[in-house]
């Protein structure tokens, strides 16, 4: 699988308060990534930086290995860019908001245009001063999609979306998408609604990335571990890869990650009355990866 997009080193600082120092990821073309992160930690800054719109203090982009820097215009002809709050000019109608950006990119789709409308109930004589915010949220995602880009970038776009034009998206758009060859990478807040759809995790916490990894490798190596003992439950179960571990007198849980037999066994080996071993939902396991 070729790569499309690669970002090495890069740190960024509002004066003295740093928001994310030596971040280094890379996106493979037609998968999808989940960009994970509290309110906060820098998801909305570190795609802005991607999309040129603000500098990096220190670090390097590659798209298709050339450098991409602050305010390269080539670069943004490939990228689709949802944000979770997007403007346009009110006065226009919709149809003249597609045709001044069918104007600035090669690969527009003007019969995808008319499809996406169709598909999101957009009427092209309707001002968009008029829509609501969801409304407007379909039209961004009929201008991103027209262009056919190769990256697709979204910053947290579908809270406000009402819940059957949100199904289509993310079931339907999004694996669309990916299937075709376009790499996306959707950064939110909410977890669940990747679940189904990601096909690699990153989760952006203090700083820094503490995880990168193939989503089903994730979920198959995150455990809930339960236990019950004769006694007092040991003070930790003494095992690399604790997420999250509580103790309530003879009772104890923990959260590990990567779980493996080699664990299993040293838990067996405390000789706890009961062990039940169960798997997360991407939900779970993100909070897991926040928790401390």
């Amino acid at each position: 699988m070729s790569e499309l997009l690669k970002i090495m080193g890069l740190s960024k600082s509002f004066g003295r308060h740093p928001v994310f120092s030596d971040l280094s990821l890379k996106l493979d073309a037609g998968k999808v990534y989940g960009l994970l992160g509290l309110n906060g930690e820098g998801k909305t800054t570190l795609i802005r930086i991607m999309m040129g719109v603000i500098p990096a203090c220190k670090g390097q982009i590659h798209y298709k290995d050339s450098e991409v820097f602050f305010r390269s215009a080539a670069y943004k002809e490939d990228v689709g860019y949802i944000p979770e709050d997007p403007f346009f000019f009110g006065g226009m109608r919709v149809g003249e908001l597609l045709d001044f950006n069918a104007a600035f990119y090669r690969r527009w789709d003007s019969q995808r245009a008319d499809e996406l409308l169709k598909r999101f109930s957009l009427d092209r004589k309707t001002r968009v001063k008029t829509l609501s915010r969801g409304m407007k949220l379909r039209l961004s995602m009929a201008v991103a999609l027209s262009a056919r880009p190769p990256l697709l970038v979204l910053d947290d776009p579908t809270s406000g979306l009402d819940v059957p034009t949100r199904y289509d998206f993310l079931q339907g758009i999004i694996r669309e998408l990916a299937d075709s060859g376009t790499t996306v990478l959707f950064s939110t807040h909410l977890v669940h609604e990747l679940e189904r759809i990601v096909d690699h995790l990153f989760i952006l916490h203090r700083g820094r990335i503490i995880l990168d990894e193939e989503h089903q490798a994730v979920k198959d190596f995150t455990r809930r571990v339960r236990l019950a003992f004769p006694g007092d439950a040991p003070q930790t179960l003494g095992i690399e890869g604790l997420l999250t571990e509580s103790r309530d007198g003879q009772r104890m849980e923990a959260i590990v990650y990567p779980w493996s037999e080699e664990k299993e066994k040293k838990i067996e080996g405390l000789s706890p009355l009961r062990m039940d071993v169960e798997p997360l939902t991407l939900e779970e396991i993100f909070r897991s990866f926040v928790a401390g």
